[in-house]
């Protein structure tokens, strides 16, 4: 099972998501239960990031919502963001 960590970031990321659309609680919390069990699960669509964001992963909670975390040792990743394609992937 994978041991999860959050940024500051993160989790003032996850709060605005939340507070626009509630039902985005049920699927973070879905998501992330499945990314726990099994990272490598196909309904994440996880992926590793290229370019500005090398070394770093994402996967889907939504259609056009995204999760963008790194490795931090075998077992263990940080989040380091949460939200639309055009928040999480921009450069910054």
């Amino acid at each position: 099972m994978i041991r999860i960590r959050f940024s500051g970031k993160f989790d003032q990321m996850y709060k605005e998501i939340v507070r626009e659309d509630r039902e985005m609680r049920d699927f973070t919390n879905e998501a992330v239960g499945l990314f726990e069990k099994n990272p490598d699960d196909t309904r994440l669509d996880n992926h590793r990031l290229k370019r500005y964001m090398k070394g770093k992963w994402s996967f889907g909670v939504t259609d056009d919502v995204r999760i963008v975390y790194i490795w931090q040792s075998k077992n263990v990743v940080r989040f380091l963001a949460i939200g639309k394609h055009p928040q999480v992937y921009r450069k910054h």
